[in-house]
């Protein structure tokens, strides 16, 4: 778990999703140039690889009808940038030992596989603030698979809902961090969570009036599509 303080993280979302297309290598490469963070990234299974894609359709970032499972072969998959698809690798590549990366578990049968790979890179110095490695899901069961495969990565449940067995989940999972959706965010819940050591982020907030609201509530960091503006406004 992390110890309460007073930064406030700024996370681009999907690399920087309202500046350069959303989970690219041309988005990832701009926000790793921003003075932010962390980058939050999303990733599917695909042939026992992992892939850096949010959508299970592939129209909207592709142009392309069908769903990403389906494809034969992803490596062939063209962004409406004309890149292909990331793999994790690529952006662990990029990233490792320079900027953190918080890593959203999408879709991922085997887990293992991503435990194996994130093992194969160097070992990073202790962070100074945000952990090097974080990875998320709103599938927690997925999360606890996790923690009793003895993952040695900090996990953070993501709710869009307000949680109704957060006392449960905090014993089962030993979280560093929580994700609420903004809508629905629980200001008694941050306070609690802040006071067992547990970091409240909340996504996706392009509003820098709203993050200013959220800092003063205690929240810990936000995701947003837009660090840019959030940097020279905040």
């Amino acid at each position: 778990m992390c110890s309460a303080n007073s930064s406030f993280f700024i996370i681009g979302h999907r690399g920087a999703a309202g500046e350069k297309l959303e989970n690219s290598l041309q988005g990832f490469r701009h926000a790793l140039a921003l003075d932010i963070d962390a980058v939050e990234i999303d990733i599917r299974e695909h042939s026992n690889q992992l892939w850096v894609i949010h959508d299970h359709d592939l129209g909207r970032l592709t142009g392309t009808a069908g769903l990403f499972e389906a494809h034969p072969d992803p490596s062939q998959i063209m962004l409406r940038n004309a890149e292909a698809v990331p793999t994790l690798s690529q952006l662990l590549d990029l990233y490792w030992g320079k900027m953190p990366l918080n890593i959203e578990i999408k879709s991922v049968q085997n887990l293992q596989l991503l435990l194996d790979l994130l093992a194969a890179y160097p070992a990073l110095p202790p962070p100074s603030a945000m952990p090097w490695v974080l990875i998320s899901s709103f599938n927690h069961q997925a999360l606890l698979q996790l923690k009793q495969l003895d993952c040695p990565w900090p996990l953070a449940p993501i709710s869009s809902g307000i949680p109704l067995q957060l006392e449960v989940e905090l014993q089962q999972l030993a979280p560093w961090s929580w994700h609420f959706d903004d809508e629905y965010v629980d200001f008694d819940q941050v306070r609690y969570l802040r006071e067992r050591g547990v970091a409240s982020m909340v996504y996706t907030v392009n509003d820098p009036a709203r993050a200013r609201a959220l800092r003063e509530h205690g929240v810990a960091g936000i995701f947003t599509d837009v660090p840019t503006e959030m940097l020279q406004l905040l």
